[in-house]
């Protein structure tokens, strides 16, 4: 688990106590906000419409792109998703292009500004929580503004920031404390964050990898699989058209979408002409139709390259199969290799259908 580095002049007690019992993702994103906002700017005045076009920005590919919920209290993903449906942006619109919509606009949408009306103070009420015990909620933030500007000249016990006409100050001991410990804190932060995130999205796989804008996929180890096995042996077809592949003309196709899945693992990859991985798209393909053309290729492949002079590609489906070594991969007799498969498969098909991915895909 991780903790926040030490410090005798702050209290950083109440930094981390604002982690702990989050019902929502508010602030692990205008946290993260600051963070950025100090690295890129080099400033300790920043301005809330700054902050809340990071915050919606940081949200996005989590929400837009890879459909992750937040729960049911949580404004922040649907805020972004409306954003999308408004501004007519794209699923995969760049992050500088999102913060650039929002800061461009003369006013914000209604219910972004409304996170800047009770995030920056609620995220400080860590500080100050014995006296705003008992507080009704209508006084708190008041209350906040006095405490955090009174505070804010406290040899001892400074508060992290105290609130400007349009934003936020940050106190200089605590702006020297986070330009130090940056990359602790964003950890810190995102590790709070996954956690959150995965509590909303049980069993849905690699959720630090749905945390940002994908980076440029690497399919060199599938390429060279797949060169391998359509090379050891004489005829393969597509498992959805039926067409022949030839070794120098097909796309790689992600039987789960890669949106979903957010990884190149070689059991979940099969090849396919261009035209039918284009058709198929983000889709689930209808596992009845499908499901036994895929394992059966997928095995097919398995002891094509077992045989071949690069077994070391075969390293996913030893980890995928429980295999300590190539022999024990090509004993294993097809009907246990497709109710592997089928085990692993089946499960995240009902789980990506629930999060709004479009099912029974069938090739026509």
């Amino acid at each position: 688990m991780f903790s926040l580095p030490i410090s005798y002049q702050l209290p950083v007690e109440h930094l981390a106590a604002g982690f702990g019992d989050v019902t929502n993702s508010y602030k692990y994103y205008w946290f993260l906000a600051i963070l950025e906002q100090i690295q890129e700017k080099q400033s300790p005045r920043m301005a809330t419409k700054d902050l809340l076009a990071r915050m919606v920005a940081g949200v996005w590919y989590p929400t837009n792109y890879f459909r992750l919920s937040f729960g049911k209290q949580d404004r922040l993903g649907q805020v972004a998703l409306e954003l999308g449906f408004e501004a007519g942006l794209s699923i995969d619109t760049k992050r500088q292009e999102i913060i650039q919509n929002l800061l461009e606009r003369g006013d914000m949408p209604r219910d972004i500004k409304s996170l800047g009306l009770y995030v920056p103070f609620r995220f400080l009420r860590p500080f100050f929580a014995s006296q705003l015990r008992g507080l009704v909620d209508a006084k708190v933030n008041g209350k906040i503004r006095q405490l955090a500007e009174k505070a804010y000249d406290d040899p001892q016990k400074p508060c992290l920031y105290r609130f400007t006409s349009d934003g936020i100050e940050i106190h200089p001991r605590w702006f020297e404390y986070i330009h130090q410990h940056l990359s602790i804190l964003t950890s810190f932060c995102l590790w709070h964050l996954v956690n959150y995130i995965q509590k909303n999205n049980p069993n849905v796989p690699n959720i630090p990898g749905k945390l940002f804008e994908p980076a440029q996929r690497d399919l060199k180890q599938a390429k060279a699989f797949w060169s391998v096995a359509l090379e050891k042996s004489e005829v393969w077809t597509c498992i959805y058209s039926g067409q022949p592949l030839h070794r120098d003309a097909y796309s790689l196709d992600h039987f789960l979408p890669w949106r979903y899945v957010a990884h190149d693992l070689l059991w979940n990859i099969v090849p396919a002409p261009k035209s039918v991985n284009s058709s198929k798209s983000d889709n689930l393909p209808d596992m009845l139709r499908y499901f036994e053309k895929f394992a059966d290729m997928q095995y097919r492949a398995v002891q094509a390259v077992a045989h071949s002079s690069r077994p070391a590609l075969l390293e996913d489906y030893a980890l995928l199969m429980k295999s300590n070594s190539v022999p024990d991969l090509q004993s294993i007799p097809l009907p246990q290799f497709r109710e592997k498969l089928h085990a692993v498969i089946a499960p995240q098909v009902q789980i990506a259908a629930n999060m709004g991915f479009a099912g029974q895909w069938v090739y026509v």
